[in-house]
Formats: C-alpha cells, sequence, structure tokens
C-alpha cells in the first residue's frame, strides 16, 4: 500500500482481491508523486483502491491507464474517516467491464518506430488525487463508452514492456443509481500514485523484485546439526589448548648440560615427561692421571 507524504491518502492495486505487493516505493521531490513497480500477469484483472484517512475536503480520483484516461470516483470530506473508493473497470446501469493485463504485440516495422501510441505510458497505472466543489447531481445517469485500442509498439520503442491493460467482454452488474454528479478542480493534485507494471520475473531479473526463494540455497541434512557444531567447537577448544601446551613446554625445554663424568639419556618416552638419567659415579675407581702414564683401554 502507497501512502502520500502527510499521511492523508493511500493506495493500492488488487488481483483477485489480494493486494499485490510493491517495490522500490519512491517519492518525488516536491512530495507530490509516490510511484513504485507491481507484479502482473498476464489475463489477471485488477482493481484500483484508494482511500481518505484524514483530508476534510471532496476530492476525486481519475485514472490513467497507459496513458489512457478514466473517469474515477468521488470521496466526500463530510462522511466518516476513512472513506474509501474502488475503480475494477468501466459500468454503464447494468453491465461491467473488468480492467485486466493482456498482452502487447511487438513489431519491427520501423514505420511505427517514431509513432508514440502513448508507449511512453505503456505499462503504467496512474491514480491522480484532486479538490473538487460539487456543482449539481443529476438524476440521469451518464453511460460512458470506452474502448482501448490493441497497441502495437516497436521492439525498441519501449524496453522489457510485453503488456497493456485492455477491457475484458462485458459482464451483467447489479443495477447501479441512476444520478450523476458534475463537479469542477478547485486546485492541483493532492498527491499522484503511480504503479509502473511489469511480469514479476521481468522485475526480478532487473533487481526490481526479490529472487524466487528456491533459487537461493536451502537448508539440508548437509549444514552441521546443533550436535555437530558443539562437539566442532569442542575439537578447536582442545586444539588451541593442545597448541599453548607444546609452546609451554618447547619454552621450558632446556639443552643437555656437559657434565664430566655423566651419560644423559636423550631418548625420551613419548607418554612420559621429560626427565633426564644420570649413571651414578664410583667414586673409588677414580684417580688422577699421571703424565707420560699409558692407560690400557681394552
Amino acid at each position: 500500500m502507497l501512502h502520500s507524504p502527510d499521511g492523508s491518502f493511500s493506495a493500492w492495486i488488487a488481483t483477485d482481491g489480494v493486494e499485490v505487493p510493491e517495490y522500490h516505493v519512491a517519492t518525488s521531490a516536491d512530495q507530490k508523486t509516490v510511484t513504485c513497480w507491481i507484479p502482473s500477469e498476464m489475463g489477471k484483472r485488477f482493481s484500483i483502491h484508494w482511500k481518505n484517512s484524514s483530508y476534510t475536503t471532496h476530492t476525486q480520483g481519475d485514472i490513467k491507464l497507459d496513458g489512457n484516461s478514466f473517469v474515477g470516483k468521488i470521496l466526500y470530506g463530510d462522511e466518516d474517516f476513512p472513506v474509501s473508493a474502488v475503480k475494477e473497470g468501466v459500468t454503464d446501469a447494468t453491465m461491467i467491464r473488468h480492467f485486466v493485463f493482456s498482452s502487447l504485440e511487438l513489431t519491427d516495422d520501423d514505420d511505427l518506430l517514431n509513432q508514440a501510441q502513448n508507449a511512453e505510458n505503456v505499462g503504467s497505472i496512474q491514480l491522480n488525487i484532486y479538490p473538487i466543489e460539487i456543482l449539481s447531481t443529476n438524476s440521469k445517469r451518464r453511460n460512458h463508452s470506452y474502448e482501448l485500442q490493441n497497441l502495437t509498439l516497436h521492439e525498441r520503442s519501449k524496453k522489457a514492456i510485453t503488456q497493456q491493460i485492455k477491457l475484458a467482454e462485458p459482464e451483467p452488474v447489479r443495477k447501479k443509481s441512476n444520478t450523476s454528479v458534475s463537479t469542477r478542480p478547485t486546485g492541483p493534485d493532492l498527491v499522484r500514485f503511480c504503479f509502473n507494471y511489469r511480469p514479476l520475473d521481468v522485475l526480478q531479473a532487473n533487481g526490481m523484485a526479490p529472487a524466487p526463494k528456491n533459487s537461493k540455497r536451502k537448508a539440508s541434512s548437509e549444514e552441521p546439526s546443533e550436535s555437530t557444531t558443539s562437539d566442532l567447537e569442542e575439537m578447536r577448544v582442545l586444539r588451541r589448548k593442545l597448541t599453548a601446551l607444546e609452546a609451554k613446554v618447547k619454552k621450558e625445554k632446556k639443552p643437555p648440560a656437559e657434565v664430566d663424568g655423566s651419560v644423559i639419556d636423550l631418548t625420551v618416552d613419548a607418554d612420559e615427561p621429560r626427565r633426564s638419567k644420570k649413571v651414578k659415579r664410583e667414586g673409588s675407581d677414580r684417580r688422577p692421571f699421571n703424565s707420560g702414564e699409558v692407560i690400557d683401554l681394552t
């Protein structure tokens, strides 16, 4: 749902009675136009909804579909708020022709390349809300006859446009009131809501709408479970402790001292703490060495 900057008005598009999502909502610098992108689906009927929450003057909402103007509806400012309106098609006293998203014919005929044919506005639904004065009420209802031309655009005239808005076949509708109201504007537009429509896959391909969920990585059994994560963390803690212990042992290790008459065992059992073993010296067998004396080493 789009909102006017002052919060007085809101508007939205619905298909099958459900509000469609809006993407990339933006407000113009003059705070008068609110724009967004919506997904459209071929063959789907849609309706335009708007609501006045606080503006105390009569207003009228007029609609433009692909640049084609349609008479809108009046919201009376002296009623209890909020007051709302919906436009779902073109009606007369007994029939309605619903708005529907339809295919747009493209051609490579260069004769159409410079023919606008409302090309600048194709792909947009616009609602203009402005203040009005009610001049008179007529007892006879006006019958509006609308027919939207089937647009054919050059394939280079409008990028990514594949749809247009058409009127569905007439259907019976509950008889409407036989009154019509004459009005005149009393000021400029209070707000303009613009819904640019494209197929969802086009919006996604251009980064205007989120990618489908199935394109993202799904959670599976390959992802670590809670218990596995706990085990991995414990292994990391033990590895850090082992590294610290090895560094401590390396720091405390000293080179073997040269002790006269001592034999040091440099072999270390991997499962036992390192310790030096000394061979007991037998002091009674030692005697001074005299110069010139021959010692039997056999």
